[in-house]
């Protein structure tokens, strides 16, 4: 173990890059026909604009009507118009290629903030998705970019080391992660996979094994991986609130081993956690008196197919790396979601980090308007960072935005 924990991590990095592929062409491959499936295509468009204010809370202690106006115009517009395009083509039994591509126009400040410079940005390519999976008799190995998504966690989740979560998105949506992954089923309800970063330096490298079964109805995995230090990279790839909520600014970069379990079943209530534990290591040697460990506990509820809630908590103990988007020593995250009828739904969610008093809240009505075609109103407002331990929030400004998003599909 101590020699994969040197500062260059050259063996670990031969193991993750070359080893994976190597044992794939060790289990074999079945025989197949030679056959042409093609590219299977979807589209999609969607609209959204925003009109964000600075200091909300400034609209309650105006005095007179000409400063009410004057904070409702100290607002701004922004929004983006993005084009999503994602296709599946080959065989499962041999070959498949995914991709999930999205050309963005931003237009007033979401120009900017898209990808944090002060320069306006024309446009934006975001490549979500973009993988081939590779299907052999006893396994798939896959590579390219995708969305790797570990953990039970909704929001809070320490062993989702290789994506980000949007809080932009009314829906929480994690990004996608340059990997080399191979998947080896042991049963239907079991099995095992090994996965490395590739766009990370070998010695920051980020890789490791997973493995998970379900019994008795209940889901089950254990986790170890390597981080080189580069885990802070990986999982700064969130696009930046217009809120003021940005990504993560006191991620854990040193060196460190990560061991972790989690679970989910249903008694009645769903129930579910997991403990992820960081152990860095220095001069080949681990150091536990410095570990840091994560616990998060959660619970969902689904009251008659209608109205659906779910309640996390995340605690850490231990002074050592904090891994994970959220840093606080404890947060806290309910979502709360109602279907009025088939067309129309609402939701909405809560994020507070009990540390420094940072929270951020969105509500949305959502309604379908026609075939694929859907219109989603929304409020949000902030305070704080929510990830960061940066200074308390108590004294900053409240920050809202009021938005109306249109989308379509093809």
């Amino acid at each position: 173990m101590f020699i994969l924990m040197n500062n260059r991590c050259r063996f670990g990095a031969i193991l993750s890059r070359f080893l994976l592929p190597l044992l794939v062409l060790l289990l074999g491959r079945t025989p197949l026909q030679a056959q042409d499936r093609g590219l299977t295509w979807a589209a999609a468009i969607s609209t959204d604009l925003a009109y964000s204010l600075p200091d909300a809370a400034a609209l309650g202690a105006a005095s007179a009507w000409n400063e009410f106006t004057d904070t409702l115009g100290s607002g701004s517009y922004l929004g983006t118009n993005t084009l999503s395009l994602s296709f599946n083509g080959g065989d499962r039994d041999s070959a498949q290629l995914v991709g999930l591509v999205k050309f963005i126009l931003p237009y007033g400040e979401a120009a900017a903030l898209l990808n944090n410079t002060p320069q306006a940005l024309p446009f934006v390519l975001e490549v979500s998705k973009l993988y081939m999976t590779l299907s052999f008799t006893n396994a798939d190995l896959s590579l390219g970019r995708m969305i790797v998504n570990y953990g039970k966690g909704r929001l809070f989740s320490p062993s989702d080391l290789f994506s980000a979560v949007n809080l932009q998105d009314q829906a929480l949506g994690r990004t996608g992660t340059d990997v080399l992954r191979l998947q080896v089923p042991l049963s239907d309800l079991a099995g095992i996979e090994m996965v490395s970063s590739l766009a990370l330096s070998p010695e920051k490298a980020v890789f490791g094994g997973r493995a998970f079964a379900s019994l008795g109805g209940w889901d089950l995995s254990a986790l170890i991986f390597h981080n080189g230090g580069g885990l802070a990279l990986l999982q700064s790839g969130a696009a930046p609130s217009s809120l003021g909520g940005g990504s993560p600014a006191s991620q854990a970069s040193e060196p460190a081993l990560l061991a972790g379990l989690d679970v989910k079943g249903d008694l009645v209530v769903g129930l579910y956690g997991e403990v992820l534990a960081a152990i860095p290591y220095k001069d080949y040697g681990l150091e536990p008196d410095r570990s840091g460990i994560s616990v998060v506990l959660g619970a969902d509820y689904s009251f008659a197919s209608t109205l659906f809630c779910t309640v996390e908590y995340q605690g850490r103990l231990g002074e050592g790396p904090r891994i994970g988007q959220f840093q606080a020593d404890t947060s806290l995250f309910t979502n709360l979601s109602y279907k009025i009828d088939d067309w129309t739904s609402v939701s909405s969610h809560l994020i507070y980090a009990v540390d420094t008093e940072a929270w951020q809240v969105m509500a949305a009505f959502n309604r379908s308007l026609m075939r694929r075609t859907s219109l989603m109103l929304y409020t949000a407002a902030n305070c704080g960072d929510v990830r960061s331990l940066g200074p308390s929030a108590q004294n900053l400004p409240v920050m809202a935005a009021l938005g109306l998003t249109l989308k379509a599909a093809f």
